[in-house]
């Protein structure tokens, strides 16, 4: 029990930490990187600091590619609200001494929206908007402690605008002395260079994560708690129950969503140890719903 507060005060200050590095609230570009690329993280209600690993955790916490035992590939496929999608695959690959390193491409396309003018209000014609992010990462194991680091492209495209930018994700995860725990951090996305429209210029939208997983027997819980540079802090809280070796139900709560009750459920399957299938859904209130699945692969 003592290891177990200590811990879990070990989380809360690291919690503390987070919330304390930034007081000022302001906007930024690329809102899309917010949104994970985790089928399995998003039925859990989005937590994923300390429970993804291999090329489900590239995009949430790249010290997760120190996990790999073997190469894998993963294709997720998230339809977001309206004609929003996002399409994002990703590879991973062990190193030797427990290391691994790993490359994504997430493609964001809005589809098309009427533009209106000061002259034509109710529409002159339509236009695109879009995104694209190209990730590679980098993790490895100094025991007890896990350490990564990420470097990200981002690309934002409105109608014939571009602005493009550079960003870095750094995250650690520690193996606590209680069997089953695992406490985590990262920050993500770090301004190396911000994005640029014509002459304005943004910055990325800058979060502060921690967050803790604890499994017992066939149950994970798991929790986050965020601190975007742009906007108030906000929480995740999930849990995944393996129902059989080869099956799994999620359920979990996103604070970050304005929009319904923030709740959402998800699924998991598998066979052979060597593919998976997840699938996840997410109401949000008036503005429909939105759902994602993914499929894996390792070798």
């Amino acid at each position: 029990m003592k290891k177990l507060i200590l811990s879990i005060g070990f989380g809360i200050l690291m919690a503390g930490f987070a919330y304390g590095i930034d007081e000022n609230a302001g906007t930024s570009v690329a809102p899309f990187l917010k949104v994970g690329a985790s089928a399995r993280s998003a039925g859990m209600g989005g937590v994923s600091v300390a429970i993804s690993g291999g090329a489900d955790g590239l995009y949430s916490n790249p010290a997760s590619l120190a996990y790999l035992g073997k190469k894998e590939i993963i294709f997720m496929r998230h339809q977001w609200l309206e004609e929003v999608n996002f399409n994002y695959l990703a590879g991973a690959f062990p190193l030797e001494k427990n290391q691994g390193i790993g490359a994504s491409i997430n493609l964001i396309n809005t589809g098309e929206m009427k533009r209106t003018t000061y002259l034509k209000p109710d529409g002159d014609g339509t236009f695109k908007t879009g995104g694209m992010v190209v990730t590679v990462g980098y993790g490895r194991i100094n025991y007890p402690i896990l350490i990564g680091a990420s470097a990200k492209y981002i690309s934002q495209k409105l109608d014939d605008k571009t602005g493009t930018g550079i960003g870095i994700d750094i995250g650690t995860l520690y193996q606590a002395p209680i069997e089953g725990l695992t406490l985590g951090a990262v920050v993500q996305n770090i301004n190396i260079s911000k994005i640029k429209f014509i002459e304005k210029e943004e910055k990325l939208p800058q979060v502060y994560k921690v967050g803790g997983g604890y499994r017992i027997k066939n149950c994970l819980i798991g929790i986050d708690i965020s601190k975007p540079q742009d906007n108030s802090i906000q929480f995740n809280l999930g849990g995944e129950y393996q129902i059989h070796s080869v099956f799994a139900i999620r359920c979990g709560y996103n604070s970050s969503i304005n929009e319904g009750s923030g709740l959402s459920v998800g699924f998991g399957t598998s066979y052979l140890d060597c593919y998976s299938f997840n699938g996840a859904y997410l109401p949000a209130g008036d503005f429909g719903s939105t759902f994602c699945l993914s499929f894996s692969s390792s070798f």
